[in-house]
């Protein structure tokens, strides 16, 4: 499979090569007519509450059972313990190269509204329902000075960062840290990764880094820009910045699980998700970037045009994560 991915005029490209075995939506229904379906979730409420409450008076037929999962990892963990007898039916949350690396968890869909997505999986293994960007966050009560506030993630590897004073969450969990992790790679080199893991504060998941800035138990660390955008618009003291060496980003996406019992109403939830309808509440409530090329972006948020994107080969991501995480790993423990 090649991949090849494009940014232009605001609106981001994926291009996949290679496609077999795609199930449209007009396939044979599910294997179930209990229309209850079972949602593995790794967003928090304010992302999923008030799309899932959208789809309950588009479709007040389907029962939707969300469960939570502190991250990607967990998910996709779970979807394999149970892949001879699945027990959910979507999953949501996550980047598109997670996607990939456990394509056989997923089944390939073609749903309708994949065709107004601006990054497209024609494998239909991964729907995309937004873009999302990570930006530094730093606490300004804790770091009032903003001459000294990093701009490029080669800062936060200075000494002066030493000591833990870097919140970041284990990329075996977070897909969000994955995402970052392969930034940092493909940016500086391992190099880099052995000098950054000395100054940071490893946590469990993405919902700790972040709300340990937030908290001011350290002054730095990484944050997606819609959270970030959301809690300073409360009045929460960080501030974003977008690391001029390269932005870290991902494909915020859905799928549906392979041998889903409740396959139909899985389709037309996963479905939803990439509808007009939703991504409008996505950039309205959520105050995160739509994947649909006719909804603009939030407010407060900048231009794609005005980031410098880092340029992570999204097959590499895919198909060498164990090998990535082994080599993190292998950093931290020799940081000591």
């Amino acid at each position: 499979m090649r991949y090849a991915t494009t940014l232009g005029a605001g609106v981001l490209a994926l291009v996949l090569t290679g496609c077999s075995g795609v199930l449209t939506n007009n396939a044979t229904a599910g294997k179930s007519d209990d229309k209850t379906v079972t949602l593995y979730s790794v967003s928090g409420p304010e992302v999923t509450d008030p799309i899932l409450g959208a789809f309950k008076a588009k479709h007040p037929d389907i029962k939707v059972n969300k469960i939570g999962l502190p991250g990607t990892g967990e998910a996709f963990a779970r979807v394999r313990a149970e892949k001879d007898r699945p027990l959910g039916d979507v999953i949501w949350g996550g980047s598109s190269e997670l996607y990939t690396a456990n394509a056989d968890l997923i089944a390939p869909v073609e749903l309708p509204n994949d065709a107004a997505t601006v990054a497209k999986d024609p494998n239909h293994i991964w729907h995309a329902t937004d873009l999302l960007f990570q930006a530094i966050a730093v606490n300004t009560d804790k770091f009032p000075d903003a001459a000294k506030h990093p701009k490029t993630f080669e800062d936060l590897a200075e000494p002066g960062y030493a000591g833990g004073k870097v919140a970041f969450a284990t990329p075996k969990s977070s897909g969000t840290s994955y995402s970052l992790l392969t930034t940092m790679v493909t940016l500086h080199d391992w190099d880099y990764v052995d000098r950054f893991v000395k100054n940071a504060r490893m946590l469990d998941g993405s919902t700790a880094m972040f709300n340990m800035v937030k908290d001011g138990e350290v002054g730095t660390s990484f944050i997606n820009e819609d959270l970030g955008a959301k809690w300073i618009d409360a009045g929460v003291k960080i501030k974003l910045i977008y690391p001029e060496d390269g932005v870290s980003g991902q494909i915020g996406s859905a799928g549906i699980i392979k041998g889903a019992k409740h396959e139909a109403p899985a389709k037309t939830l996963v479905d939803f998700l990439m509808s007009k309808e939703a991504q409008q509440i996505m950039v309205d409530q959520v105050q995160r970037r739509s994947s649909r090329g006719d909804v603009p972006a939030p407010k407060g948020l900048p231009a794609v045009e005005e980031l410098k994107r880092a340029d992570v080969d999204e097959k590499w991501a895919a198909e060498k994560k164990d090998e990535i995480l082994a080599k993190f790993d292998d950093a931290v423990k020799s940081a000591g």
